[in-house]
Order: C-alpha cells, then structure tokens, then sequence
C-alpha cells in the first residue's frame, strides 16, 4: 500500500536537506505576478517519490558540482508532470546529482504550473519561469564560475516541451540556452490528440491559433540551440513523433542534432536504472556532450 501525504514546504525542505543538498534555493523574482492570486506551495510524497503540485514562489534549486575550474557548464533541469505537478525525485533531484558527476552545475527549475490558472495565465506562466530562470543563470555566471556561454537545459516529458520553448522563442546571449537535452519530449500540440499535456496547457475549448504557438517544432530557426532528444518506440504517452517532428525541424534548419529511439523503455523514466536497454540513454548523452565540447 502507497501513502501519500501533503507536507508544507518549509517543513519537507527541514526534513530532506539531506536528500535535496542544494547550495541555494534562489527565487526567480522580486516581486509579486500578474498571474498569482492566493497560490501556497503544495507538495505531494506519494511511493517514495515527491512531487510539487502548486508553486507559490518559482525558484531555481542549485546544486553545485566537485568542478573546481571557472568557466564551468551549468544546465538548467526541468522535471516534467503534465503542466499539472514537477516530477522532482525522478526528473530532478536525481538528473542534478547525474550532471553533477560529470563536473557541471545543475540547477532544478520549481516553475509555476499552468494547470493551477486560467485564461491567458495558463499559456505565459511556465514559459516566464524558464526564460527567467536561464537569465537569472546567465547574468551570475560570473559569481558562480560558469562558463555564460555553456548554459544548457535538460527537460523530461512536458519539462521537455518547456525545454524546446525556451529554445525556440528565448534570445541569444539573455534567455536562450546554448545547448539542449529533451528526454521523451512534448513538442507538437495538436487538436486531434489532446494529451494530459496539452489539457493543462490549454484547458476545453482552445482557440486553435493559440495552440499552433506552442508546437514548438515549428519555431525552429537558424538561432536554435544544437539538442540531442532521446526517446522510446513504445512510449505511448508521448509517442516518438514529438521528437521526430522537431529533430526534422532542427535538419531543415542545419541545427546540429542527434536523435537516439530506443525500443524499451515507456515514458517516464528518469534516469531509467534496472529499465532496460533505454538504461543507456545517459551515457550517450555524456559523450554527445563531451563530443560538443560541452564537458571534457
């Protein structure tokens, strides 16, 4: 039997400092949003795992590597749950730790979700977050060693939908991230198959114009960022298309891009230990980083 619990934030953040080992946890913002009426932090532990179902404040968690070099990498990380919770064990805390290993700064975005708003709120609130979050990076990169042009973004299932917006619609040398890894991604919003994704994203009723802005895979230009997407054949939440749609996109673009499709592996998965073949995907990652220069 699972249970699940609802713990407050500043008390589940007392009890797994251990866990989270972040060196700072940095609001995105200043002051309050346009979009935010009487939102709490909201927090879920559920099968060993936690999960952030409402954000009152957007943060981005740090966690720093052993690299002890200036000019180090650093990689935005962006859990994925549908726009409706972040996936933070799984798709988080553990990818920080990963990116760790390798010598590069990870930091985990707590992003806004557009599940908990309405209106246009429900389409802007995540993507500010994401972009605000790579800005934020980029403008202290000088205090926190990092290279300001090594900047990246991993992101997992509808983390990797964000991902590719920030990609995509981000601006060179502010908000755009120089490098990007989408694992099982959401990238192409279509009417006709409506996902979990593509519910919390745009509610009943969407006006089909609005939707067309955020597939992602048809804002891709000269100034996207090389990516490697990584997928599985049998993923039947977020089928295969999604990457395939964007790594054509990125072809016709002459954008530098690898796209592996393994045949296991479901959706889902994180780091994918004890999943299969698909238990594979971080190394090739590792070495298309290194091949990129990205890492040594």
């Amino acid at each position: 039997m699972r249970i699940t619990s609802v713990i407050p934030i500043s008390i589940f953040l007392f009890f797994i400092s251990d866990i989270i080992f972040a060196q700072q946890i940095i609001p995105l913002y200043n002051s309050a949003l346009d979009c935010d009426f009487d939102k709490k932090d909201r927090i879920v532990e559920e099968g060993g795992s936690t999960y952030i179902y409402e954000t009152k404040s957007p943060e981005i968690w740090y966690y720093t590597s052993e690299n002890k070099e200036s000019n180090k990498p650093a990689v935005l990380v962006i859990p994925g749950g549908g726009y409706t919770y972040l996936s933070i064990t799984n798709e988080g805390i553990s990818i920080a730790k990963w990116l760790n290993s390798l010598g590069i700064d990870a930091f985990m975005l707590k992003h806004r979700l557009p599940n908990n708003y309405s209106g246009t709120c429900k389409q802007i609130v995540a993507t500010q977050d994401a972009l605000r979050a790579i800005e934020l990076i980029r403008n202290n990169s000088s205090k926190w060693e990092i290279d300001s042009n090594n900047i990246g973004v991993i992101g997992f299932s509808a983390g990797g939908h964000l991902a590719s917006a920030i990609s995509t619609k981000g601006k060179l040398n502010i908000n755009k991230p120089n490098f990007a890894i989408l694992v099982y991604p959401v990238i192409t919003m279509n009417l006709n198959s409506k996902t979990w994704t593509f519910n919390s994203l745009f509610g009943e009723n969407p006006d089909p114009d609005i939707i067309k802005k955020y597939s992602n895979d048809l804002f891709v230009d000269e100034e996207t960022p090389p990516t490697i997407l990584i997928h599985s054949n049998n993923d039947v939440g977020t089928p295969p298309d999604n990457s395939l749609s964007y790594y054509s996109a990125l072809r016709k673009n002459n954008i530098p891009a690898a796209l592996h499709i393994w045949e296991d592996g479901g959706h889902g998965y994180g780091l994918a230990k004890g999943r299969g073949s698909i238990e594979s995907w971080s190394k090739i990652v590792e070495e298309w980083m290194s091949m990129k220069g990205i890492i040594d």
